[in-house]
Protein backbone atom coordinates (compact mmCIF):
# COMPACT_ATOMS: atom_id res chain seq x y z
CA UNK A 1 0.00 0.00 0.00
CA UNK A 2 1.45 3.33 -1.03
CA UNK A 3 0.75 6.37 1.12
CA UNK A 4 -0.68 8.16 -1.93
CA UNK A 5 -3.23 5.36 -2.38
CA UNK A 6 -4.16 5.49 1.33
CA UNK A 7 -4.61 9.26 1.22
CA UNK A 8 -6.52 9.03 -2.08
CA UNK A 9 -9.09 6.73 -0.45
CA UNK A 10 -9.53 9.22 2.38
CA UNK A 11 -9.94 12.11 -0.08
CA UNK A 12 -12.49 10.02 -1.96
CA UNK A 13 -14.41 9.46 1.29
CA UNK A 14 -14.72 13.22 1.74
CA UNK A 15 -16.15 13.63 -1.77
CA UNK A 16 -18.49 10.69 -1.27
CA UNK A 17 -19.77 12.14 2.00
CA UNK A 18 -20.46 15.49 0.32
CA UNK A 19 -22.48 13.85 -2.46
CA UNK A 20 -24.56 11.81 -0.01
CA UNK A 21 -24.95 14.85 2.27
CA UNK A 22 -26.70 16.62 -0.63
CA UNK A 23 -28.78 13.61 -1.65
CA UNK A 24 -30.09 12.12 1.60
CA UNK A 25 -33.59 12.82 2.87
CA UNK A 26 -32.64 11.94 6.46
CA UNK A 27 -31.78 14.91 8.67
CA UNK A 28 -29.60 12.83 11.01
CA UNK A 29 -27.69 11.33 8.07
CA UNK A 30 -27.37 14.81 6.56
CA UNK A 31 -25.76 16.12 9.77
CA UNK A 32 -23.54 13.04 10.27
CA UNK A 33 -22.16 13.32 6.75
CA UNK A 34 -21.63 17.08 7.16
CA UNK A 35 -19.64 16.45 10.33
CA UNK A 36 -17.54 13.80 8.57
CA UNK A 37 -16.53 15.84 5.56
CA UNK A 38 -15.78 18.90 7.71
CA UNK A 39 -13.57 16.88 10.07
CA UNK A 40 -11.82 14.57 7.61
CA UNK A 41 -10.35 17.51 5.68
CA UNK A 42 -8.40 18.68 8.75
CA UNK A 43 -7.28 15.17 9.66
CA UNK A 44 -6.05 14.35 6.15
CA UNK A 45 -4.29 17.71 6.00
CA UNK A 46 -2.54 17.14 9.32
CA UNK A 47 -1.41 13.64 8.35
CA UNK A 48 -0.10 14.66 4.93
CA UNK A 49 1.65 17.83 6.09
CA UNK A 50 3.39 16.17 9.03
CA UNK A 51 4.57 13.23 6.90
CA UNK A 52 5.82 15.65 4.24
CA UNK A 53 7.72 17.56 6.90
CA UNK A 54 10.04 14.55 7.27
CA UNK A 55 9.57 12.52 4.09
CA UNK A 56 9.21 13.35 0.37
CA UNK A 57 6.02 14.94 -0.95
CA UNK A 58 3.11 12.63 -1.58
CA UNK A 59 2.17 12.67 -5.26
CA UNK A 60 0.06 10.83 -7.82
CA UNK A 61 -3.27 10.86 -6.04
CA UNK A 62 -6.16 9.06 -7.71
CA UNK A 63 -9.86 9.71 -7.24
CA UNK A 64 -12.87 7.95 -8.67
CA UNK A 65 -16.41 9.14 -9.19
CA UNK A 66 -18.69 9.05 -6.15
CA UNK A 67 -21.83 6.94 -6.25
CA UNK A 68 -25.38 8.16 -5.67
CA UNK A 69 -27.09 7.81 -2.32
CA UNK A 70 -29.06 4.67 -1.55
CA UNK A 71 -30.81 3.68 1.66
CA UNK A 72 -28.19 2.16 4.01
CA UNK A 73 -25.40 2.70 1.49
CA UNK A 74 -23.52 5.19 3.63
CA UNK A 75 -23.35 2.80 6.60
CA UNK A 76 -22.00 0.02 4.39
CA UNK A 77 -19.51 2.44 2.84
CA UNK A 78 -18.17 3.74 6.15
CA UNK A 79 -17.88 0.22 7.62
CA UNK A 80 -15.78 -0.70 4.58
CA UNK A 81 -13.74 2.49 4.95
CA UNK A 82 -13.04 1.69 8.61
CA UNK A 83 -11.91 -1.82 7.64
CA UNK A 84 -9.71 -0.35 4.88
CA UNK A 85 -7.98 2.02 7.32
CA UNK A 86 -7.41 -0.71 9.91
CA UNK A 87 -6.17 -3.25 7.37
CA UNK A 88 -3.83 -0.93 5.46
CA UNK A 89 -2.39 1.22 8.23
CA UNK A 90 0.44 -1.26 8.86
CA UNK A 91 1.43 -1.23 5.19
CA UNK A 92 2.18 2.50 5.31
CA UNK A 93 5.96 2.87 5.44
CA UNK A 94 5.91 5.53 8.18
CA UNK A 95 5.55 3.82 11.55
CA UNK A 96 6.31 6.72 13.90
CA UNK A 97 3.86 6.95 16.78
CA UNK A 98 2.69 10.40 15.68
CA UNK A 99 1.69 8.96 12.28
CA UNK A 100 -0.12 6.10 14.02
CA UNK A 101 -1.89 8.60 16.31
CA UNK A 102 -3.13 10.60 13.33
CA UNK A 103 -4.42 7.43 11.67
CA UNK A 104 -6.11 6.53 14.98
CA UNK A 105 -7.87 9.92 14.87
CA UNK A 106 -9.09 9.19 11.34
CA UNK A 107 -10.37 5.76 12.41
CA UNK A 108 -12.07 7.39 15.39
CA UNK A 109 -13.88 9.86 13.10
CA UNK A 110 -15.10 7.03 10.88
CA UNK A 111 -16.35 5.10 13.93
CA UNK A 112 -18.12 8.23 15.25
CA UNK A 113 -19.73 8.74 11.83
CA UNK A 114 -20.99 5.15 11.88
CA UNK A 115 -22.61 5.82 15.25
CA UNK A 116 -24.18 9.08 14.07
CA UNK A 117 -25.50 7.35 10.94
CA UNK A 118 -27.28 4.83 13.21
CA UNK A 119 -29.37 7.60 14.80
CA UNK A 120 -32.79 8.38 13.42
Amino acid sequence: MDINEFISVLHQSKQQAIVWHHQTTSFSEHKALNNYYDEIVERIDGLVESIQGIYPRIESYTLSNPVNWTEGGSTIYFKGLYEFVQKNRTAIPYQETWVENQIDNIAELIAETLYLLSLK
